[in-house]
C-alpha cells in the first residue's frame, strides 16, 4: 500500500473514532457543543467500509494465512474488547452500588447480565437480538465486525463444501440486522480490487474525489437521511424493518454512504500516487494518535456514564465538562498505552500461533 494511502487511512480512521466520541460527550456534559454530535452513526460506517479495504489488503498484499489471520484479528479485538468489558462491567456496578437508580434510562434495554456477558465475549449480542453491553453501547458494533471477519476468512480460506458449509453457519448467526450491513464491509473488499487493478487519469480521480466529498456532505444532514429512509419505509414495510435491530433501520442512506466514501478512498488512492501531502513529522503524529483510536471507540461511553453519575452537569457544570472534555481522553490514552501496544500484541499473536500450530486442529481446510 502506497505510505501516503496508508497515513490518510489512518487519520480516517482517527477522524471516525473522535466523531463518535463527541457525539456522546454532549449528552453526558449539558448538552455543550451539540452542534458536532450528529455523525456518529456515520463514522460506524465509515469504520465497516475501512475495516474491509485494510483487511482485503493484509490478506492479498501480505498473503496472510488462515492462522496468522485467525490470530491477528482475534488478538486485535480481544485486546480492547476484553479491557473494555472489564472496565464496563467495573464501573456499570460500581455505579449501581452508589445509587440503584444509576442507570434508569438503560435499565428497559438491558438483558440477563450473565447472557450480556457471554454474548459480549463471543461477539453475538447483535445477533438476531440486541442485547446492549450494560453502559457501554458503542459495543454493539463489535458483533458485526468479528463475525465479517469470520465470514471473509471461511470464504477465503476455505474450499468446496467446506467453505458453502461454514459461510451459512456464519450467515446464521449473523441476523438480518448484521447480514444487511455485509454488502457494506464488502465494498471496502471491491474499493480494494479496484484500486489495485484500475488505473485511472488524474482528471478522473478529481472528479470522482470531488463527487465523493459532495455525497457524503449531503448524506450527514438528517433531512436527507429522513427522506432516504422514509422511502425505504414505505417500499419495504413495517413488516421489514421489524426484524432490524435499531442500529440497521438506516441501512437504505448508509449504503449510498458507503458507496460515496470507498469513491472517495478509490480516488484518494490514486491522487496520493501523485502527491505528497503528509511530510514525516505529521505522520509520526498521525501514527501515534491513530493507535488510540480502538481504545477511544470502547472506553468513553463507561466513563462518561460514571462521571456524569458522579459530578452532574446541573450541579458540578464546569467540573463536569472539564472531566468529560479532557479528563476521560487524557485516560483513554493512558490504558490504550497498554491496550494497542504493538509490542503486546505481537507476544500475544507469536503465543497463540505456537499454540495452534502444536494443537492437533488446523484452521486451514481444503
Amino acid at each position: 500500500m502506497n505510505k501516503q494511502l496508508s497515513i490518510y487511512l489512518d487519520f480516517i480512521r482517527l477522524t471516525a473514532g473522535l466523531l463518535v466520541f463527541i457525539s456522546h460527550v454532549p449528552g453526558f456534559a449539558g448538552g455543550w457543543l451539540w452542534q458536532f454530535a450528529g455523525m456518529g452513526h456515520e463514522a460506524v460506517v465509515v469504520f465497516f467500509v475501512l475495516s474491509g479495504f485494510v483487511i482485503s489488503y493484509v490478506v492479498y498484499e501480505r498473503k496472510e494465512g488462515a492462522l496468522k489471520y485467525t490470530v491477528s484479528r482475534l488478538s486485535r479485538i480481544y485486546s480492547v474488547a476484553l479491557p473494555a468489558l472489564l472496565l464496563t462491567l467495573l464501573l456499570y456496578y460500581l455505579g449501581v452500588a452508589i445509587t440503584e437508580d444509576a442507570y434508569k434510562d438503560l435499565h428497559s434495554s438491558l438483558n440477563d447480565p450473565s447472557w450480556t456477558i457471554v454474548s459480549a465475549l463471543l461477539f453475538l449480542n447483535q445477533s438476531w437480538v440486541a442485547s446492549p453491553v450494560f453502559s457501554n453501547l458503542p459495543y454493539w458494533s463489535l458483533s458485526y465486525e468479528v463475525l465479517y471477519y469470520l465470514f471473509f476468512g471461511f470464504l477465503i480460506y476455505l474450499k468446496g463444501i467446506w467453505r458453502v458449509s461454514f459461510l451459512i453457519i456464519s450467515l446464521a448467526l449473523m441476523g438480518p440486522s448484521i447480514i444487511l450491513y455485509l454488502p457494506v464491509w464488502l465494498l471496502g473488499l471491491l474499493c480494494f480490487k479496484l484500486s489495485v487493478s484500475q488505473k485511472i487519469s488524474l482528471g478522473c480521480s478529481v472528479i470522482l474525489f470531488l463527487m465523493s466529498i459532495i455525497g457524503f456532505s449531503l448524506l450527514s444532514f438528517d433531512l436527507v437521511q429522513q427522506m432516504i429512509n422514509g422511502f425505504g419505509l414505505n417500499f419495504f414495510g413495517d413488516w421489514f424493518y421489524s426484524l432490524l435491530l435499531e442500529p440497521a433501520d438506516y441501512f437504505l442512506s448508509d449504503y449510498l454512504l458507503s458507496i460515496f466514501f470507498a469513491l472517495h478512498i478509490f480516488s484518494t488512492a490514486r491522487l496520493l500516487q501523485e502527491y505528497k501531502i503528509f511530510n514525516s513529522k505529521l505522520e509520526l503524529i498521525i501514527r501515534w494518535a491513530a493507535s488510540h483510536t480502538f481504545s477511544i471507540y470502547l472506553f468513553h461511553m463507561p466513563m462518561l456514564y460514571f462521571v456524569s453519575l458522579l459530578v452532574p452537569y446541573d450541579s458540578y457544570p464546569v467540573v463536569n465538562l472539564l472531566l468529560c472534555w479532557l479528563f476521560v481522553p487524557f485516560l483513554i490514552i493512558l490504558l490504550s498505552t497498554y491496550t494497542e501496544n504493538k509490542k503486546h500484541l505481537y507476544v500475544l499473536q507469536r503465543a497463540l500461533i505456537a499454540w495452534a500450530s502444536n494443537s492437533f486442529w488446523k484452521l486451514e481446510i481444503t
